[in-house]
């Protein structure tokens, strides 16, 4: 993290928002961040409302704020909601006459959008890689997907150390959306060569790593940023499947953890798919571990 007020200043950037939620901030996870940012006489403004399921509410509000205080780039820090946020928030302002509900789909952002710092405090999401950002509309209970290739973070800071303080059960949830993106981003229809290299990777770093993590074993930690940044990698090259479409209705009509909807639709799912790609289905066993 130390090295992002150089990363600000390379592109001309002397105050940031950013945009994070509230018992991160309330723990005080943002403070070494701001520290280092103040220490090099960088502004930052925090916006700390986002919340699991990130709004368009969260949004419109972060957004206001970055206008309002002049900023000039944007960090989102935590999981996958402040990042998904800052993305989101990033998309509006590039396009300013455009509401966030008609950048739905694919395509439809097209616009450079403010340097993005993403720094992820989970691992799972891989958001700090990938071109999606996932919005929740509150007044219909309808979560919708805005992809496209502005919304790419261009600097991802993995730092461990974000992610020592984070709950044995958020470890855990947070660390089957990972193993969940990985996959179904080796078994979709959409994969290939060079997804399979960094998805096959994944589930065989994720399967070594994810129980150490939950034990905040220093080796688990480091393993589960690796795997959940190389599935990242994976996915957002060839798409992800069925568990993800249900998770996703899941969390906007229930406002249920992402990670913990994969993990109940996950196996199912899973039963369903292997007569249709038991290679593929052997080769995922295999790189978990299973001696079959």
């Amino acid at each position: 993290m130390a090295e992002v007020p150089a990363e600000l200043r390379q592109n001309g950037v002397d105050h940031v928002l950013l945009i994070t939620d509230g018992p991160l901030y309330a723990l005080g996870m943002t403070e070494p961040l701001e520290r280092h940012l103040a220490e090099q006489n960088i502004r930052c403004t925090v916006y700390s409302r986002t919340v699991s399921n990130p709004t368009i509410q969260n949004v419109e509000e972060a957004r206001a704020l970055y206008l309002k205080e002049s900023c000039g780039a944007l960090i989102g820090f935590g999981g996958g909601s402040a990042i998904d946020c800052a993305k989101a928030v990033g998309a509006r302002i590039a396009r300013p006459k455009t509401p966030i509900r008609s950048m739905k789909g694919i395509l439809r952002v097209l616009r450079r959008i403010p340097l993005l710092i993403a720094v992820p405090t989970t691992a799972g999401t891989g958001s700090e890689v990938t071109l999606a950002s996932v919005i929740t509309d509150s007044e219909s209970g309808h979560k919708f997907p805005i992809n496209d290739f502005p919304l790419i973070p261009r600097v991802a800071v993995l730092d461990v150390e974000n992610t020592r303080s984070l709950p044995p059960a958020m470890t855990a949830t947070t660390g089957m959306d990972a193993l969940t993106h990985a996959i179904e981003g080796y078994t979709t229809k959409g994969a290939w060569e060079m997804t399979d290299m960094f998805n096959l990777k994944a589930i065989e770093v994720i399967a070594r790593s994810l129980r150490d993590a939950v034990e905040n074993k220093p080796e688990g930690r480091e393993g589960m940023a690796l795997g959940q940044y190389l599935t990242g990698m994976g996915f957002s090259n060839c798409g992800l499947g069925i568990v993800h479409s249900m998770a996703h209705g899941l969390g906007a009509l229930y406002d249920t953890p992402h990670g913990v909807s994969n993990a109940m639709v996950l196996t199912t799912v899973t039963e369903f798919n292997i007569p249709s790609n038991m290679k593929k289905y052997a080769e995922v066993a295999r790189h978990l571990g299973v001696d079959t």
